[in-house]
């Protein structure tokens, strides 16, 4: 295991995609930066540097999707994965190397974010006003949802041994993980009365009348928990705040359990040509 470690990180430094999102993180943190530094210059706005930090987990799916899929796609695409077995890796070792080697670097372009963001703006928007306790749990819960997607898009790539497919799976399967917790934030927080207007005698009247699309307990039930098992959900409520907050890992914990387990029965069955 600590030889197929150092081997991939080693490739990982001469990696050009590494590389490119490493200037990623920075340059979106930069970005993040400008944009609400205009909103407080322009309208006073008060800039919540949490928030700033907090955003950068509702766009990891994709970064981490690009990141695996080329990174791990080359050692089917180069036969490294066959020349490891060859040599005598085991299938578990190669499989579990490299997803540490996907969750330590991808963790490593989000604490440059944050320090980037901190180095930055803290001197621009002031410092973090909640308790150390509250901030620790929304970094754990940040740092949490990037090992579950790692752990997803890992899956994904060892199992598929075409690179362009690959790519193509993870990058879709990322915007529909944000699109699904989009789509279950706004049913969740639909309104219970909606305004309607009619025109009576000339006049328009406003009344309110029940919003047919407000859900019902037993729905709000199924679409938080769907939210709370997506990753792409579980960023967006870290950011807007959530009461779950505190569960929020476990999900990405078996998130990280089921389909590293089931990564590794497939892997040891895979053939390779």
């Amino acid at each position: 295991m600590i030889k197929l470690l150092n081997a991939g990180f080693t490739r990982l430094r001469k990696n050009r995609v590494f590389l490119i999102l490493t200037i990623f993180s920075i340059g979106f943190a930069l970005f993040a930066i400008y944009a609400q530094y205009n909103q407080m210059v322009k309208y006073g706005y008060n800039i919540d540097i949490l928030s700033l930090i907090l955003n950068y987990p509702t766009i990891a799916g994709i970064v981490i999707a690009v990141f695996t899929s080329l990174f791990l796609g080359v050692e089917y695409s180069d036969g490294v994965i066959r020349n490891k077995i060859s040599i005598g890796h085991k299938r578990e070792n190669i499989y579990l190397s490299n997803l540490i080697i996907v969750v330590v670097t991808n963790l490593f372009f989000y604490i440059l974010f944050i320090i980037t963001i901190t180095a930055i703006g803290v001197p621009l928007f002031g410092w973090i006003t909640i308790s150390i306790s509250e901030l620790l749990l929304k970094l754990f819960v940040a740092f949490m949802i990037i090992v579950s997607y790692s752990s997803i898009f890992t899956f994904i790539a060892m199992l598929c041994s075409n690179k362009a497919l690959t790519s193509i799976i993870t990058t879709l399967l990322a915007f529909g993980l944000m699109m699904m917790g989009i789509f279950c934030l706004e049913i969740i927080n639909s309104p219970e009365y909606i305004q309607s207007a009619t025109l009576e005698d000339g006049e328009t009247q406003i009344e309110k009348i029940p919003n047919p699309r407000y859900p019902s307990d037993s729905e709000k039930k199924m679409y938080q928990t769907l939210l709370d098992i997506n990753p792409a959900g579980q960023a967006f409520q870290t950011v807007q705040g959530s009461e779950n907050l505190k569960i929020l890992p476990l999900y990405s914990l078996g998130i990280l359990i089921i389909f590293t387990g089931l990564g590794l029965v497939l892997f040891r069955k895979k053939e390779l040509k």
